[in-house]
């Protein structure tokens, strides 16, 4: 193999580097299977490779179809060794959907999937078996990925990632991970996440970079078996993770105190929390339940970022526990953040940018940057942003927006409101989902948190609340309960109110409206977040 630089300018670069400088450390393994070292990675990435150059052209989109499968990897890079642009989509009716939409060349999948795409589809086994190799083709074109986002709040996006955006991502985000943990001599990513979503990927990139090693555990047995997680972290020493904040929430309420006692959590330095509003009480409960397992609190990383930004956009800090401070609730509600020190509502730091990043609070109507403390629109600017939607009507000026004075620089419209704090980016919300009620802005994911915690039946299952009819004159909540449906009106009755009473008290509003459904009804996202407004359109269908 020939020297590549000793400093990768390029992804490919950084696998070449991987595969001579460490070619037997396994870089990808599924739990419970046998994994591929970088030797292997790199080695069918180059089949791959030559199989798509015999049927697709340098700058082609190529779908990967992958469940949790290792050689999601080498299908990865073998798209950058040809060129192409990779476009990785879940297996099923959403992949389906995302691939009409990115009308690929190729699809590289597995056997189980090949059934499918009977006319345009290789599989990396079938490429290693042909025999074929590449050499890296220059690419002519920025693309690296077309990212999915996770749609939420709507129809998913198609988001363009540039190779300059991940490689400036990465080093922010190897930035955060030695701002917070100890020095990792060689470093051990666990993730349950889809390999498909932003943050699934870029955990699994993130090792790369390191010429570390990922151990991928499927999402559905995470779900079925959250203790799992936590097992495989003990088994292969990980020091490096993430999930969205319901996921220690799971891992709190499933994993029992003698599991708990089994588990060795020593080695792990930096837990990623994002996707959601990070909860101070998950994080102090996940303390307290895994602490006697060896888990520093100091391990805990709250942070922010978005398909749109890469994936990491702040969180870096300078050692010590994630920062929490307590605000007025009111002064919130009224886009102020002002310090309570004794019964605010208690909010989670999600760091400070890191170095070549901007991070702006803007008004979204006026367009003016927010003054200090003041709640607005988050805007980015820097590298990490990506180049812009695929699809022309998918808000073509989200990437370009300009702030009102004498800043000629563009910057990316997130969607996400919030406010900095001594230098500190706090988060409270989508705008698209913020609700507002008499003059007071209420974030929905707020009153869920509040409704999920009220009674025991409503504990650990998912909630959405929206504003109520079509003239959206009041609240409804739909919320999953842990119990036989119908039930007695007594018991019903019960139910409705103590939900109507805590919402009263914590977030000052009346519900019009509560429905019960059963566990699993309402619809997430493959992260797990929940569609509001896919939850919206069923309920208003319904009940109009």
């Amino acid at each position: 193999m020939s020297q590549v630089p000793s400093r990768p300018v390029d992804l490919v670069q950084v696998l070449q580097r991987n595969a001579e400088q460490n070619p037997d450390r396994i870089a990808i393994r599924i739990t419970g299977q046998r994994g591929l070292s970088w030797h292997e990675v790199d080695r069918r990435a180059q089949a791959v490779a030559g199989s798509l150059l015999k049927s697709a052209s340098p700058g082609d989109r190529i779908a990967l179809v992958f469940g949790t499968d290792a050689d999601f990897l080498p299908a990865l890079f073998g798209c950058w060794y040809a060129g192409m642009v990779a476009v990785p989509v879940p297996p099923g009716r959403h992949g389906e959907r995302a691939i009409s939409d990115a009308r690929p060349a190729v699809v590289v999948t597995t056997d189980d999937f090949t059934g499918h795409f009977p006319d345009r589809c290789i599989t990396v086994e079938g490429a290693v078996v042909a025999g074929l190799s590449a050499a890296p083709v220059k690419a002519e074109h920025e693309v690296a990925v077309v990212q999915y986002t996770s749609g939420s709040t709507g129809t998913p996006k198609a988001v363009l990632v540039t190779h300059a955006n991940y490689m400036h991502n990465l080093r922010m985000l190897d930035e955060f991970v030695w701002s917070i943990g100890p020095q990792i001599d060689q470093t051990q990513v666990v993730s349950w996440l889809p390999q498909f979503h932003d943050m699934g990927l870029v955990l699994i990139l993130f090792a790369t970079w390191r010429s570390g090693t990922s151990t991928i555990i499927p999402p559905l047995a995470f779900l079925k078996d959250p203790g799992v997680w936590l097992r495989t972290i003990s088994a292969v020493r990980g020091n490096v993770t993430g999930a969205p904040n319901f996921a220690f929430d799971l891992c709190t309420s499933k994993v029992s105190v003698p599991e708990v006692a089994e588990l060795d959590l020593t080695s792990m330095a930096v837990m990623l929390n994002a996707a959601e509003p990070v909860r101070a009480d998950t994080l102090n409960r996940f303390a307290r339940h895994f602490g006697p397992a060896g888990l520093s609190t100091n391990a805990f990383a709250p942070c922010y970022g978005l398909a749109e930004g890469t994936v990491f956009v702040s969180g870096v800090r300078h050692g010590g526990s994630p920062r929490t401070v307590r605000f007025d609730r009111q002064a919130l509600q009224i886009g102020i953040a002002v310090e309570e020190h004794r019964v605010g509502r208690l909010l989670v730091g999600c760091g400070r940018r890191p170095e070549g990043l901007s991070v702006r609070i803007v008004d979204p109507q006026t367009l003016v940057e927010c003054g200090p403390n003041q709640i607005g629109e988050i805007w980015i600017h820097g590298p990490s942003v990506a180049k812009g939607y695929a699809q022309h009507d998918s808000a073509p000026d989200a990437f370009h927006a300009q702030l009102d004075g004498f800043d000629e620089r563009h910057y990316l419209r997130t969607g996400d409101l919030g406010f900095l704090w001594e230098g500190e980016l706090f988060v409270t919300g989508r705008a698209a989902d913020a609700i507002e009620i008499d003059g007071r802005m209420l974030h929905p994911e707020d009153v869920e948190y509040t409704i999920e915690r009220s009674i025991p039946v409503l504990h650990g299952r998912r909630c959405a609340v929206f504003p109520d009819g079509h003239e959206a004159k009041g609240l409804a909540a739909v919320v999953e309960v842990r119990l036989p449906l119908p039930l007695d009106p007594e018991r019903q009755e019960m139910i409705e109110f103590a939900i109507r009473k805590i919402v009263r008290i914590e977030h000052g509003v009346e519900l019009a409206q509560i429905l019960l459904l059963p566990t699993g009804t309402i619809p997430v996202t493959t992260s797990g977040k929940v569609q509001r407004a896919k939850t919206r359109a069923s309920y208003l269908a319904s009940h109009g």
